[in-house]
């Protein structure tokens, strides 16, 4: 799929991540004033959400690899004063990432693409930027027993973040959970838009068919229910 066919369908399909991510940064209680970075922020919907809740003396500014995903956030943006959005990442770098300019450092839906290698450079990273008491949050994908190969997924066991962030150091407080998310999609087709423009592939139902046997249930109202087990990190900077 072209990168900007890929950003529009995202746009269109993404509700049932964005849903996941705001419930995620409403739990974190975040403060009108502070600046909140958005790591993996797609087209902006949960950055968006993250400058509502900081408001007009705070700052969201949302980060994501992938241009066109980023020049559809922007383009949304325009009106709004506490809203930027740039394209970068840990290992291509972002705005104010040798400093501690950031009182909240996030990222819904994205981290198990960080390769292994590179989840300890974010780590670090996103310490420096931190100022001294601020917060990490993580919201990503657990790595499965026996789970298909997905490619371009870098997943992780509880066990194994929990290990990744022992090893790194840096952090305090640090807070690994397990957690089921159900992700409700209206029907089968539009849950396989949704897995595609996430995934950056096609659905192949005989490559992927125990994930589906075990993940996804169809409803008697037609929606479909993809059962993921997400991993959820908070941890503290001294």
């Amino acid at each position: 799929m072209e990168a900007d066919a890929n950003a529009k369908s995202y746009e269109e399909v993404s509700s049932p991540q964005v849903e996941a991510g705001s419930q995620f940064i409403r739990g974190l209680n975040l403060s009108l004033g502070d600046k909140v970075l958005d790591m993996g922020c797609g087209t902006g919907h949960v950055t968006k959400c993250i400058a509502d809740i900081v408001g007009p003396g705070g700052q969201a500014v949302g980060i994501d690899p992938d241009a066109e995903r980023i020049k559809i956030a922007e383009e949304k943006s325009k009106e709004v004063g506490n809203l930027q959005f740039c394209v970068g990442s840990s290992a291509i770098g972002y705005p104010h990432d040798n400093e501690p300019y950031y009182d909240v450092h996030i990222s819904t839906n994205a981290f198990h693409w960080v390769p292994d290698d590179e989840k300890r450079i974010y780590i670090q990273k996103a310490h420096r930027c931190l100022k001294a008491g601020g917060k990490l949050a993580i919201w990503c994908t657990a790595k499965m027993p026996n789970e298909e190969k997905i490619e371009g997924v870098h997943t992780l066991t509880q066990e194994g973040y929990q290990d990744l962030f022992q090893e790194v150091g840096l952090f305090n407080n640090v807070v690994v959970d397990n957690v089921i998310y159900p992700y409700r999609c209206k029907s089968f087709e539009a849950f396989k838009r949704f897995f595609e423009a996430s995934l950056h592939q096609e659905l192949d139902s005989d490559k992927y068919a125990e994930l589906l046997k075990k993940c996804v249930t169809s409803e008697d109202d037609g929606q479909v229910t993809c059962k993921v087990p997400c991993i959820r990190i908070t941890a503290c900077k001294n």
